[in-house]
């Protein structure tokens, strides 16, 4: 009993660290060097596309002393969910800021890094994003993904699709609103 449990300790460990992220570092960049600015108030700024991003997830509280994010990030099942979500000044207002939304899926998918996997982000800007699909305000007219309403990305690999239909994952949310 106490060698399986061992095993088992073991092959957790081993698994955890066989699914952190990795970064090809040969390959061209996403972004270009100095293209996120973190204004050190849970919102990074992409002096690219003057877009104002929520550094941490929607449901997550960002901690000025850590400059990190704290708490447990919101997932919603349904695409309608996410969008009334995001209409909660409670939820959305960042460092004194209102007017926060979810992102179309342009916008989300500028800041995905594509030389990167589990997850496909940069983590020293946007610490707590996960191996998993985030919503877009971007409806799904084609029905890319049958389970869900409006478009996502997979930050697990960068994808706009979910490839394991039968393990449909609730999606999280990441805000962002033009910069002024």
């Amino acid at each position: 009993m106490k060698m399986k449990l061992c095993l088992g300790a073991i092959a957790a460990l081993i698994s955890a660290n066989a699914i952190a992220q990795t970064c090809v570092t040969t390959q061209t960049a996403s972004h270009q060097d100095g293209q996120f600015i973190d204004r050190k108030d849970g919102t990074l700024l992409d002096v690219t596309t003057n877009l104002l991003w929520s550094k941490c997830n929607l449901g997550e509280t960002y901690n000025a002393s850590t400059d990190t994010c704290d708490g447990t990030a919101l997932k919603y099942q349904n695409w309608s969910d996410a969008l009334v979500a995001t209409q909660d000044t409670t939820l959305t207002t960042i460092a004194g800021q209102s007017g926060f939304r979810l992102p179309n899926i342009k916008e989300l998918s500028s800041i995905v890094d594509y030389r990167c996997t589990r997850p496909a982000i940069n983590l020293t800007f946007f610490p707590t994003t996960t191996n998993e699909p985030y919503w877009t305000n971007t409806p799904d007219a084609h029905s890319v993904n049958s389970h869900y309403e409006g478009l996502i990305i997979d930050f697990d690999e960068a994808l706009e699709v979910i490839t394991e239909p039968d393990n449909v994952p609730s999606p999280l949310v990441r805000l962002v609103k033009e910069f002024n």
